[in-house]
């Protein structure tokens, strides 16, 4: 199981990926709050809400909610709040995989937090080398990640370099 915060979701839905990746993983979560989120930005009217909802609607991602409140106390001690906290609490409840996440702070805590972490650049590499998508579609991903601006410059180098292995 992979368990998906707001942020990996958005990136997903805007390259046109998140359903290919829901395949990928088979089994994709998210906790109560990243679901109200993703809710937020439908009343903002943000494209790619309708994407998200729809994959949630035909059950390629469950909306799981926490019963262990400590868990969300135990990211926040690590100064992680909201999404990202309840994402790493139903990380840890469900025992996942892996927590997808571009969260830098998160990143940065992995091995504090003990957990298995993979981002969007790395979903793209999966999803090519699996046939999921293609070179085409790799190009496009890592344009609409550069107009995104979240990643530098290098880590979409780094995409571009294993897809050419």
């Amino acid at each position: 199981m992979i368990i998906k915060d707001s942020m990996v979701l958005i990136h997903l839905a805007k390259l046109s990926i998140l359903e290919k990746s829901c395949v990928y993983f088979k089994e994709a979560a998210i906790p109560e709050l990243v679901y109200e989120e993703i809710i937020k930005g439908k009343e903002r009217k943000f494209p790619e809400v309708p994407i998200i909802i729809n994959l949630i609607k035909e059950k390629k991602i469950s909306v799981r909610k926490i019963k262990n409140k400590g868990l969300i106390k135990k990211a926040n001690q690590f100064n992680i709040q909201g999404g990202e906290a309840e994402a790493i609490a139903l990380y840890w409840q469900e025992k996942a995989e892996v927590i997808a996440t571009d969260d830098d702070n998160v990143r940065k805590k992995k091995l504090l937090l003990e957990i298995n972490i993979i981002g969007t650049p790395a979903i793209i590499i999966k999803l090519y080398k699996k046939k999921l998508i293609d070179k085409k579609k790799v190009e496009e991903c890592i344009s609409g990640l550069r107009k995104i601006g979240w990643f530098s410059n290098v880590v979409l180098d780094q995409i571009n370099l294993e897809v050419e292995k």
